[in-house]
């Protein structure tokens, strides 16, 4: 792995420009190849920072933010496609020569953080303007980011390279081998701490306030790696933080609005942080490959929904938002979230689909369900109050079926029930928002007992639909090695020190360029 930060620095300048702008995403490096005679400003520490957002905007962060951690899953079908690179993920035939098992642009993104965070520091000694308060939030942004970049890697790949330095010279060759996956994140827990609370609370710019990585942001993602970590006392802690943020403070759309104003319109009051796309500027170039309806004149709609509408009862709104549903007969069903908007979605005589461009839609992280939910979770698993999992779970269970009386989602009588009811409740609330295989992963995760239970419950019968048959899917499906990514062949080739995942070794070797 080669990062340089002098070749995208000039790489960002000439291919985007350097033009003036009115906005913060659409700041960009100028081109200096001097890394000593660049940090004179905010300016400048502005514009690095945007291009770590820029950066997890392209095709290459967010096509993988779909095929890792939504269409491993059992939401999605393949639709049909001759890629065979996308195929392999349905057919149980990846390796590590496959293209969407390179991580480097995420990693390019987390050696901009990295940068911001040993360079921006000089600017408070050569920029009077330039505060130490200032300087804190970007740090805390910059954190946030790489550790967001970081939790998604290890849950991709689960053993990777840990890198806090910026790599500056493209002429030394990048070797490091992979460190613990547990201390990673145990690590950047502690790191985000530290900074927490010096981060940005809020903006009078609703693209800043919903796309830039806040102090609601950091808190949230806390949240979820510690949920990760099973360290759940902490996670009630910070959920319980940014429900109670007086600075931003945060509330569910009602049912009526809800597909419109938080997945078409985007950067709802219920927005915690979304990586922003529009026409003008950057387009959601992956989502509209992978979903919507292709007869619609948008989307290749490479993905397609499994039969998951059974999860739902047919008063709840989220099955006509989340998915084309016409009847229990329907064969295959497009994805319509972000995709496609739904009139008089509770009458079939009626009911309606409009096809939308999903190139301007905004890629949603994380926003307050995820907050309620994540609290569910972790009273659920350290044995909390019953009625207070359920009441969590009711808020956005009511808001989806806004048609129904209140407080018709079943009460769980054991902590097991409460355990599955949440799981089963952020399966409806999140579907096709990147979270089902990672939310399966943590599941197995902490609870290696169920690890069969797990794969036979929701991954198995995903690959009968995909015709894998079942010879195949056991022996691929036997450890929990195989639900991690193979290491791609290329970053071993130029990183001798890594260790390819044991389930995708092979007896060839890889040769070092």
């Amino acid at each position: 792995m080669k990062l340089n930060i002098f070749k995208y620095l000039a790489i960002g300048s000439v291919l985007l420009g350097t033009s003036s702008c009115d906005s913060f995403f659409d700041l960009r490096p100028s081109n200096k190849m001097v890394i000593d005679d660049y940090w004179q400003s905010e300016e400048d520490v502005q514009a690095v920072t945007a291009s770590i957002y820029d950066k997890l905007n392209g095709s290459g962060c967010m096509e993988r933010l779909l095929l890792w951690s939504e269409f491993r899953s059992d939401n999605c079908l393949l639709s049909n496609t001759d890629n065979s690179s996308i195929s392999a993920f349905a057919n149980l035939t990846l390796s590590a020569t496959n293209g969407y098992t390179s991580w480097g642009d995420f990693y390019s993104a987390i050696n901009y953080c990295n940068t911001v965070e040993k360079f921006a520091p000089q600017v408070c000694e050569v920029s009077p303007t330039f505060t130490r308060a200032q300087l804190d939030a970007y740090i805390a942004e910059v954190r946030g980011l790489r550790a967001f970049c970081y939790f998604t890697l290890v849950r991709t790949f689960r053993d990777i390279p840990f890198v806090l330095e910026p790599t500056i010279d493209d002429e030394v060759e990048f070797e490091m081998p992979q460190s613990d996956p547990d201390d990673i994140i145990d690590y950047l827990i502690d790191n985000l701490k530290e900074y927490e609370g010096r981060a940005q609370t809020s903006f009078s710019n609703v693209l800043y306030l919903r796309g830039r990585m806040t102090q609601a942001g950091i808190r949230t993602l806390l949240a979820d790696m510690l949920l990760w970590r099973g360290r759940y006392a902490e996670c009630i802690e910070f959920c319980d933080k940014v429900i109670n943020d007086t600075n931003n403070p945060l509330s569910l759309v009602e049912g009526a609005n809800y597909a419109q104003s938080v997945f078409m319109t985007g950067n709802s009051r219920e927005s915690i942080f979304e990586l922003q796309f529009s026409n003008s500027t950057t387009s959601n170039s992956a989502l509209r490959r992978f979903y919507g309806k292709s007869d619609g004149g948008y989307g290749d709609q490479y993905f397609i929904a499994n039969d998951v509408a059974e999860i739902f009862s047919t008063t709840d709104a989220r099955l006509y938002n989340s998915m084309q549903y016409n009847g229990t007969g329907d064969a295959t069903r497009c994805i319509t979230k972000y995709a496609q908007m739904v009139t008089n979605p509770f009458t079939s005589s009626d009911r309606r689909y409009t096809s939308l461009d999903l190139s301007s839609r905004n890629w949603i992280v994380y926003r307050l369900a995820d907050v309620y939910l994540m609290k569910a979770e972790a009273l659920a698993e350290s044995g909390g109050n019953l009625e207070t999992i359920w009441e969590l779970c009711s808020k956005t269970y009511d808001r989806a079926n806004y048609n129904s009386p209140a407080g018709t989602l079943p009460h769980p009588a054991t902590a097991e029930e409460a355990r599955n009811l949440v799981l089963e409740e952020r399966h409806r609330e999140f579907m096709f928002e990147g979270k089902r295989y990672f939310d399966i992963l943590r599941r197995i995760k902490n609870h290696p007992e169920e690890f069969s239970t797990m794969v036979a419950n929701y991954l198995k019968p995903r690959y009968i639909k995909e015709k894998v048959d079942n010879q195949t899917i056991n022996a691929k499906l036997i450890s929990v090695d195989a639900l991690y990514m193979p290491i791609n062949n290329d970053e071993l080739r130029h990183n001798t020190q890594l260790v390819q995942n044991p389930f995708y070794k092979t007896s060839s070797n890889i040769e070092k360029n």
